[in-house]
């Protein structure tokens, strides 16, 4: 699916930028990396908490959508709408995070531990610089 498809299908939507909204957003998203960040990980639990992580990162670029004037609908259709505004928006490697979790949470895959524990970083990664460049403005 491409941005036209997105907007066509309506899973984009012009919104207005609602400040209370982003704030929520990265408030959940930051509680969200707190409990991953806290957890005990181990080769049991590390799946729900990769599908986790990518929660906060997903949250993250939603409020990023909201902070441009879009909502955003689809997990796809956010990867879409940031390619298109955000010139360090690294679709390619959200693009595969989203695949991990739609795995995972769609179709009872497992990651084993250290790639788990690998996946988490990159997350939390994306999201702090990502964040860090297009949120700095809403507390």
């Amino acid at each position: 699916m491409d941005l036209d498809d997105c907007f066509r299908k309506g899973l984009i939507k012009r919104t207005r930028i609602d400040e209370e909204l982003i704030k929520s957003l990265k408030e959940m998203a930051g509680i969200k990396e707190a409990a991953v960040k806290t957890a005990n990980l181990d080769e049991i639990n590390i799946s729900a908490y990769v599908s986790l992580a990518y929660d906060s990162l997903r949250e993250t670029l939603e409020a990023i959508c909201i902070s441009i004037g879009y909502k955003v609908l689809s997990h796809i259709c956010v990867g879409e709408l940031l390619r298109e505004k955000l010139r360090d928006f690294d679709y390619n490697e959200f693009d595969r995070l989203r695949y991990i979790r739609n795995g995972i949470n769609y179709y009872g895959v497992k990651v084993e531990f250290s790639q788990g524990k690998e996946i988490i970083r990159k997350i939390f990664e994306m999201k702090a610089s990502i964040s860090g460049k297009h949120l700095s403005g809403f507390a």
